[in-house]
């Protein structure tokens, strides 16, 4: 999963590199547009991020688009996420930072930092993601993480290498141009090689804040709550597309790379069913219009996935004992 804050980044800067109505099409293409992406918070799914980057990649022909947006990345973006990695008193601690907060950014990813006989690799593992363009993911991954490292250690460093799960032996020569460095594949994911020596350098530009920001602090700041099952990941990739559609299971399933049936067993396992979210969704959905809103109660229904306003009707009394006009009413006369 990635953070919409990210994704609405990726976005601008995609609009850099391709026509508005090459990066329109993309979005469509993944279920997305762009207000949904200017109003809303939460997250979607990798496989989204992929399917917008691959789209766009073919249209101009870049094979490394990935790449050229992780370079083009600002991580000021995250915002009091940022805040709170690039605060930290040493580097170490910096990738620490990153490690315990990922879940805030990108839910069911994970900072991996593990030892060779020379050096210390720090990587970002997607759980062994195979989407259609993930490779634009893994080669942006590899910017994004050398940016927070050139915080501390100046913008001329470079990594002695970086690693790629899968790089074309054509396309190795010119990543290593567009890194700065030489590129080893057959990794589990991206990783970028570090000496021990440099984890122990102390932040020569803190940021600075009135308030020091707090792992605590960073779900609040960032409008966010972390993910922490198959369920809480459905509820983000829906909320994400609502009001403007109610996705269906087989669409879900997709946007988190798995088949409708493995959804529906690690929802069984969670004790509850995409019928029981979409539901729960629905009706949250609709009171909030009815309360906020002067949409047509026919609309409403029509825009929460009702062939029939009469069904509608029907459900929401069932959900609140009174009509969605006696709902609404009952609003105007508090207000």
């Amino acid at each position: 999963m990635v953070n919409i804050i990210e994704l609405a980044h990726v976005v601008d800067i995609l609009d850099g590199f391709a026509r508005k109505d090459v990066v329109d099409s993309a979005l469509r293409s993944a279920g997305l547009d762009r207000k949904m992406l200017s109003e809303g918070t939460g997250f979607v799914s990798y496989a989204a991020e992929a399917v917008i980057l691959e789209s766009v990649a073919r249209a101009i022909g870049d094979r490394h688009l990935g790449a050229r947006v992780g370079q083009a990345f600002d991580y000021l973006a995250y915002g009091a996420y940022a805040n709170y990695v690039l605060g930290a008193p040493d580097l170490r601690i910096a990738l620490d930072r990153g490690r315990r907060a990922l879940s805030l950014t990108h839910p069911g990813s994970e900072i991996v930092i593990r030892r060779t006989d020379t050096h210390v690799v720090v990587g970002r593992d997607s759980k062994g993601m195979s989407v259609v363009g993930h490779r634009h993911l893994d080669e942006g991954a590899l910017f994004v993480i050398s940016k927070v490292v050139r915080y501390f250690l100046g913008a001329d460093w470079r990594p002695d290498w970086f690693e790629l799960p899968d790089v074309h032996s054509d396309d190795k020569s010119k990543l290593a141009d567009l890194l700065g460095a030489p590129v080893r594949t057959g990794a589990q994911s991206p990783y970028v090689a570090l000496r021990p020596g440099d984890l122990d350098t102390r932040n020569p530009h803190p940021l600075q804040s009135r308030k020091t920001i707090t792992l605590g602090d960073l779900g609040a700041l960032m409008g966010v709550e972390p993910i922490q099952s198959i369920e809480g990941a459905v509820l983000q990739i829906m909320r994400a597309h609502l009001p403007t559609s109610v996705l269906s299971e087989s669409k879900v399933a997709a946007h988190l790379a798995i088949g409708p049936r493995s959804l529906q067993r690690a929802l069984r396992a969670e004790g509850t069913s995409y019928r029981t979210i979409r539901s729960m969704l629905i009706e949250e959905q609709a009171r909030e219009m009815l309360q906020k809103s002067d949409i047509p109660v026919e609309r409403i229904a029509g825009m929460l996935g009702y062939k029939e306003p009469k069904s509608f009707r029907r459900a929401f009394r069932e959900w609140t004992g009174s009509s969605p006009k006696s709902f609404r009413g009952n609003r105007n006369a508090n207000t």
